[in-house]
C-alpha cells in the first residue's frame, strides 16, 4: 500500500526530474520537437564522462568500438519480424530525398540488430574468425506516442549502448 507520501512523491517525480535536468543545467526540454532536448555543456560533460566509463569496460572486455549505418532499408527492418514488431509503430520513415521519393523506405534506426546482424554474415566465414565483439554507442528514433519525459521516454535516444557478440561455443 502507498503512503500519502509515497504518492506525493510519485506524482512529482517527473516535475522534479525535469527541475533538476534544467536548473543543473544538464538537458534543455526546449528544442521545439517533442520528445527531443538538448545536452547542455554541463550535461554533455557528465555524459561522456559516464560514457568514458563504458566505453573502458567494452574495450576491457575485447569489444571494438564501431559506427553503423543511420538509415536501414525497410527490407531488412522487414527480416528481424518478431523483434521488429515491438517498434513497428514507433519507426519514423525516411521516403523522399529532396523532391525525389526513394525507391526503397528507409527507417531511421529504432534499433540496430537489423543492420548488425547481416554483416556479421559476411564478416563471419569461419571459426578462426571468431569471436567478433562489437559495441557502438547511437542515436535511436522511436515514434513515441505516449506521454514523453525528458531522458526517460523520448523519441531520440541519445547515445544508446548497445554491444554484440557472436562467439565459437557457448561458453
Amino acid at each position: 500500500m502507498r503512503t500519502p507520501e509515497r504518492r506525493v512523491w510519485a506524482e512529482s517525480y517527473s516535475e522534479w526530474f525535469h527541475n533538476v535536468i534544467s536548473q543543473a543545467p544538464v538537458y534543455d526540454t526546449r528544442y521545439p520537437v517533442k520528445g527531443t532536448g538538448v545536452w547542455t555543456p554541463f550535461g554533455f560533460g557528465i555524459r561522456r564522462s559516464v560514457l568514458d566509463v563504458i566505453r573502458g569496460e567494452l574495450e576491457r572486455t575485447g569489444h571494438s568500438e564501431v559506427l553503423f549505418p543511420l538509415l536501414i532499408p525497410d527490407y531488412m527492418l522487414g527480416k528481424e519480424g518478431e523483434h521488429v514488431k515491438d517498434f513497428e509503430e514507433e519507426v519514423f520513415w525516411v521516403t523522399m530525398g529532396g523532391n525525389t521519393p526513394l525507391d526503397v523506405k528507409l527507417a531511421l534506426r529504432p534499433t540496430s540488430e537489423t543492420a548488425i546482424y547481416p554483416m556479421f554474415q559476411l564478416w563471419i566465414n569461419a571459426y578462426s574468425d571468431l569471436p567478433v565483439k562489437i559495441f557502438q554507442v547511437v542515436n535511436v528514433f522511436r515514434y513515441e506516442t505516449k506521454a514523453t519525459r525528458p531522458m526517460i521516454r523520448v523519441r531520440e535516444v541519445s547515445t544508446f549502448k548497445e554491444a554484440h557478440t557472436a562467439h565459437a561455443t557457448r561458453e
